[in-house]
């Protein structure tokens, strides 16, 4: 996003360290090699600390998206659960009493077995005259529907709207208990599930949590008592942080589920580029630190000019920008280093940072698969400059992939990661166009976030999207909506952040319509040139805000 930017601090700090040099004479080179080295480990500290938050956020970011996954499959699991259940229900409706236990048998049977079932032992039950009668048995259960906690339980059951669920110890061996009644004919179904020995369960080296781990509860307790499985020694519980803890209905109570992680989630270069980073830093620190010491000794063994001063500004200088070139890599780093491969769409992007000051933006483009059919995209600008920006953008490159590689549309992800952002925490606005695409149809559906209107150049015009345009992230929950429209063949849709188009003195409608008029007699090119051609005609030298550009193109072969 543009800002007015006053000239940058560390380049009056050079001109204010040339004037004291000039002004004192070249007889102090150890406050020049102070100078340097404060300088450079300040930068390099700051670096290295950013970075880190940034894998920080984004390794806890990725730990509660797995640890949501899998709730989503205990949901799916206690639904399996139910249904064997429900179905003895539902045929004992039907039955005639007199076949009410031959029926239960042959329909549970199947569901119980030591080995292979999913119960160990089940039961029918029916409330008859204020009592409750055993209809029928299989297996030996471990609680008794004759005792007082056993029908404690099954009233339990014929009172509640679902299935009631507890723990059962069967001498050493724990087993969850579980009952489903309807009331209306007054059976109840009972069935046992036999936990892992030592309440121990594994998860599959090909598993999507095999680099997790795990301890379930039954209840919304976490004590030894309510556990329920767990992939690590029980005497090593609970787990230790970071951890990130969720809630799963289940039945009459809940599943609490709690997941850390074994090893770093993220990529092997976000792990690693802090150390990068401040191995690099210190190390540049040091060269700096020698060459201004010889500069400063070789100036003292000379007469005091003009020109050596010069000279002398210029290596700092040239430091200066190799810092600043630092913070660019930097930078490029969190954008996506490879694009997929997207069948019959052509995908051409650019990223060219901000001609003034070390500070970077937060500007990114993201393109990622979705399924065999379907892929989405990002373009996004964060306010401000510097390593805090920064940290925001990878955030919320991150939140936005995972919500949509989770399957949401682009309204969704903007919602969901509504909620992830506060202006009065994180002192930053994020703007943001989020679309999926249909490579076999043509159909994209795009959602807006307070961001530039998309360009669609086809065959017949030049023209902007019109897309509802929702406020940005940062200002709390919000919702959004979606513009749907089929991209024709040999089009091209080119979504960029407001560098590109903004000036400082002049209203933003003349930026776009500049645009559509460089876009207009070049849309035919080729499109790494047309990007090209772009930006050489509208980025301004002076200009302080970084570009983002991202084109696709869709092909008609």
């Amino acid at each position: 996003m543009s800002s007015a930017q006053s000239e940058d601090g560390l380049d009056l700090e050079h001109r204010d360290v040339g004037a004291r040099v000039r002004a004192r004479g070249p007889r102090h080179p150890v406050r020049a090699v102070a100078t340097i080295v404060t300088i450079g480990i300040a930068l390099t500290i700051l670096s290295t600390w950013s970075v880190a938050r940034i894998d920080a956020n984004t390794e806890e970011r990725l730990l509660q998206v797995q640890t949501l996954q899998a709730a989503a499959v205990l949901t799916s699991a206690g639904a399996v659960v139910q249904q064997p259940m429900q179905a003895a229900l539902d045929v004992q409706a039907f039955a005639k009493p007199s076949d009410a236990a031959s029926v239960f048998k042959r329909g549970m049977g199947a569901n119980v077995g030591a080995d292979d079932g999913q119960f160990v032992s089940a039961a029918l039950w029916q409330r008859d005259r204020g009592r409750l009668r055993n209809v029928a048995t299989i297996g030996r259960p471990g609680l008794d529907g004759g005792g007082s906690e056993g029908r404690a339980f099954l009233g339990r059951a014929l009172n509640s709207s679902t299935s009631v669920v507890r723990h059962v110890a069967v001498g050493e061996q724990i087993r969850v208990a579980f009952a489903l009644a309807d009331p209306a004919t007054g059976y109840v179904v009972y069935g046992e599930r036999a936990v892992p020995a030592n309440r121990r369960s594994r998860v599959d080296q090909n598993s999507a949590f095999a680099d997790l781990n795990y301890a379930i509860y039954l209840g919304k307790g976490t004590d030894a008592a309510a556990l329920s499985t767990t992939n690590v020694d029980p005497a090593d519980l609970p787990l230790m942080d970071p951890t990130f803890r969720t809630e799963v209905p289940f039945g009459d109570t809940v599943l609490t589920l709690v997941m850390s992680p074994r090893t770093h989630l993220g990529s092997s270069l976000s792990q690693r580029l802090p150390i990068i980073l401040g191995v690099g830093g210190v190390l540049l620190t040091v060269i700096a630190a020698l060459v201004a010491r010889q500069l400063v000794r070789a100036r003292s063994d000379a007469e005091s000019s003009s020109e050596t001063t010069t000279a002398l500004l210029e290596r700092v200088d040239l430091l200066y920008e190799q810092q600043r070139d630092l913070f660019v890599r930097l930078q490029r780093a969190l954008l996506p280093q490879v694009i997929p491969n997207i069948p019959k769409i052509e995908i051409a992007s650019q990223y060219v940072a901000g001609a003034q000051g070390v500070d970077i933006g937060g500007d990114w483009y993201s393109v990622i698969g979705v399924d065999d059919d379907r892929f989405a995209f990002v373009v996004g600008d964060v306010s401000g400059h510097g390593v805090d920006a920064v940290a925001v953008m990878a955030h919320a490159r991150f939140t936005l992939r995972a919500y949509l590689v989770d399957g949401d549309s682009p309204q969704q992800a903007l919602e969901k990661c509504s909620r992830q952002f506060d202006i009065a925490v994180d002192e930053h606005l994020i703007t943001a166009v989020v679309g999926i695409g249909n490579w076999r149809t043509g159909e994209f559906v795009m959602a807006n976030a307070g961001h530039p209107p998309p360009l669609l150049v086809t065959a017949d015009q030049v023209d902007y999207l019109e897309t509802p345009v929702g406020p940005p992230l940062g200002i709390g929950r919000s919702s959004y909506k979606s513009a749907t429209f089929t991209m024709p063949q040999n089009s091209t849709l080119i979504l960029y952040t407001d560098g590109l188009i903004e000036r400082r003195t002049e209203d933003i409608d003349a930026g776009m319509q500049r645009l559509t008029t460089v876009v207009t007699p070049i849309a035919g090119d080729p499109l790494d040139s047309l990007l090209d051609q772009v930006l050489t005609s509208l980025r301004d030298e002076d200009a302080a805000d970084d570009i983002a550009v991202l084109a696709l193109r869709r092909l008609s072969s």
